[in-house]
């Protein structure tokens, strides 16, 4: 086998520039523009939060229909126009002021950007076919695709709102449509380097989602737990009276964590066994949830953002791994498919239930702490999952991918 070098991972980082327009641009920035949006609109946390979670019922749709249209159109062109039409959500969201048709784009950029990413992780398992330890490290270059828009992001939104009204949030939605296409344009190049061999199981799934349930539970309520942290930890960085450079270096940091996180990951991908991976991953995601609750210094910020961004994009490369591992090639899509689709219902509940603590209590940092909870258990959950011995010669249906 030949050394692994930087250009044999390109192609992971290139699909991974799909993950920084599915997620990144697509969800995570909200939380960047919230307190402009919040205020121009005249928005309260609840229905702040039904603006993300508008977006993860969309994510939820989107996983929902995954596997009927990667079993007619294949992996590679869902991955490509899901791309398209989430940019295409995420730049028209820019157009509207009213409330109603910015839950509905955001519905739209959900239900597109998670057929992309569950595409994309497909085809970033499938770059290294028989390596293990290569296939993880492309899963989880894939996945730290969305740290890059969160860096990029990181470094231009704050200090452009911090230039201009609150009622100029639209030219940033814009601006991240326009950021969307053109890493869109860089990542369709690469899907065709993914080395699927037949594809898709038309059939009745035979794999076992029983044998699945701490790893699904644990995903659940990672699901739940993160996603309250990503929506509203700007607004408390800013209610903790901290500047504009400080928010944007906070946010930046969070994303250069998530980039340079694949390395660190790389034994525990290849080499841990069962749910260990991902309970690790959802623990240490959980003590970064939980640091700025005990102390609002900027030290503390940053810990947290260390912390919090090493970690959470691991967790759905754990699962991804998992499930590569486990499973015959047939059943990836249809697996990673239920997994996402378990997972945006934890998305869902997330930040209606934060939103709703923080105004019942009166404070953000409530919903906050629901969300290192959530966290927590779905890291003392995931540990318990037992590896499985994938099956081999199964028959199935099979359509190219």
């Amino acid at each position: 086998m030949k050394p692994t070098s930087f250009t044999d991972f390109l192609p992971s980082g290139l699909l991974g520039l799909g993950t920084a327009v599915a997620l990144g641009f697509s969800r995570f920035d909200y939380a960047l523009i919230l307190p402009s949006m919040k205020r121009d609109l005249a928005l309260n946390f609840t229905e702040a939060g039904w603006l993300n979670t508008s977006n993860a019922i969309g994510y939820l749709l989107g996983s929902i229909v995954a596997k009927p249209l990667i079993g007619h159109f294949g992996v590679r062109m869902i991955f490509r126009f899901g791309l398209i039409l989430t940019s295409s959500a995420v730049l028209t969201t820019g157009l509207f002021h009213a409330y109603i048709p910015l839950l509905l784009l955001r519905v739209l950029a959900g239900v597109f950007g998670a057929l992309s990413f569950i595409c994309g992780g497909v085809l970033a398992a499938g770059l290294f076919p028989g390596n293990a330890g290569r296939t993880a490290v492309s899963i989880s270059i894939y996945m730290a695709g969305g740290g890059l828009g969160i860096l990029l992001s990181g470094l231009t939104i704050p200090m452009a709102l911090s230039r201009c009204d609150d009622n100029c949030w639209p030219w940033i939605w814009i601006g991240l449509g326009v950021a969307s296409f053109l890493f869109t344009v860089f990542s369709w190049s690469s899907a065709h380097r993914s080395q699927l061999q037949g594809a898709v199981h038309q059939g009745k799934s035979s794999w076992k989602i029983g044998s699945f349930v701490p790893l699904l539970t644990g995903y659940f309520l990672f699901g739940a737990g993160y996603i309250i942290y990503m929506t509203y930890i700007i607004a408390w960085v800013r209610e903790s009276g901290r500047s504009v450079e400080e928010v944007s270096f906070f946010w930046a940091l969070l994303g250069v964590a998530v980039i340079v996180s694949p390395p660190i990951w790389k034994r525990v991908l290849s080499g841990w066994r069962g749910g260990r991976p991902m309970g690790v991953a959802i623990g240490i995601t959980a003590l970064g949830s939980l640091i700025p609750l005990f102390s609002t210094s900027f030290f503390s910020m940053i810990v947290s953002a260390i912390f919090f961004g090493l970690a959470f994009l691991n967790v759905p490369a754990t699962m991804t791994t998992f499930l590569q591992r486990s499973l015959p090639q047939s059943h990836w899509g249809s697996s990673i498919a239920f997994f996402t689709l378990i997972f945006s219902l934890g998305q869902i509940i997330g930040p209606v239930v934060g939103g709703w603590i923080a105004d019942r209590e009166g404070i953000l940092s409530a919903g906050l702490m629901f969300s290192f909870i959530s966290l927590f258990a779905g890291a003392s959950v995931a540990v318990f999952q037992q590896e499985i011995q994938q099956r081999q010669g199964e028959a199935t249906d099979m359509k190219t991918l």
